[in-house]
């Protein structure tokens, strides 16, 4: 990217809309049918096994793209933003739009390596690809010793997606109508859809960010608060403070739940050592 490109996305988010098609152009039919619908193999031969996914897993599928065609229930939609961050011991100080700092504490593993997901945060790009990334946008976006010198000045993209409230209020009225197994397709379906979206706003700023990429997969690792390497979900309002999802539809519960239910939030971060881990 050019440096004026790159500076411009400092404390900015944008929404946009991501067409069902992009979606299931992504999913995993192996995810699906093994880990939401539950077709697993257990003692089945291969030939039972194959039986079940193409009598049972697709037709089961097929029906619901058909049905999404006819009447659709998906309005995906995200909204992503790219913020300078600065990176020392355990925690992750990112700087909004305004220069105010929110600060995100990590765990870091008791035994070896000691990984911990602030140790992420550094230059993440070559010179001649990002410069800006790496220091000189933090600059431009931070006040005068707003950071020392032991920490590593790099910027941190955000994000949050959601198919919408419609494929919520459907799956209610499948389980009032007491269809539980329609019910679970549907709501399976748009659970992975919903991971789906996020693999798409992960391609999205990817691509932002290494235009002349040859590899057609993402860079960089996602992360999603509430999984082991970063657990605390109550970081979700932070998210939200950042990015201002009700733009897009989106609220937090008490207990941090996003609502509408299909959504997926997280960070993502491009460093090539960056990994998963548990503490």
């Amino acid at each position: 990217m050019e440096k004026d490109e790159i500076k411009n996305l400092a404390g900015k988010t944008k929404i946009i809309d991501i067409p069902t098609k992009e979606l299931f152009d992504v999913l995993s039919r192996k995810v699906l049918f093994e880990a939401r619908w539950g077709f697993t193999r257990g003692n089945l031969s291969e030939d039972e096994y194959k039986s079940i996914i193409d009598n049972k897993a697709v037709p089961a599928l097929e029906s619901l793209i058909a049905q999404e065609k006819q009447k659709p229930l998906i309005e995906c939609q995200a909204v992503y933003g790219f913020f300078a961050c600065k990176s020392e011991g355990n925690k992750i100080t990112v700087f909004d739009s305004n220069n105010k700092e929110i600060v995100f504490d990590f765990p870091r593993q008791e035994k070896e390596p000691h990984l911990c997901i602030a140790d992420f945060i550094r230059q993440p790009f070559e010179k001649e690809e990002a410069p800006l990334l790496a220091g000189e946008l933090s600059a431009n976006r931070l006040t005068e010793g707003a950071y020392d010198s032991k920490a590593v000045i790099s910027c941190i993209p955000f994000f949050v997606v959601t198919l919408g409230s419609k494929i919520i209020e459907a799956e209610k009225r499948l389980f009032e109508d007491n269809s539980y197994y329609n019910y679970h397709l549907l709501h399976g379906l748009g659970a992975e859809l919903a991971d789906c979206g996020a693999v798409c706003v992960h391609k999205i700023i990817s691509d932002i960010l290494y235009k002349n990429q040859s590899d057609s997969k993402p860079k960089g690792k996602r992360y999603s608060f509430g999984y082991p390497s970063c657990p605390e979900l109550s970081y979700q309002k932070k998210l939200f403070d950042l990015l201002e999802p009700s733009k897009i539809g989106l609220s937090l519960t008490q207990n941090y739940q996003m609502v509408p239910e299909l959504s997926v939030s997280g960070f993502i971060l491009f460093n090539d050592k960056a990994c998963y881990f548990i503490p």
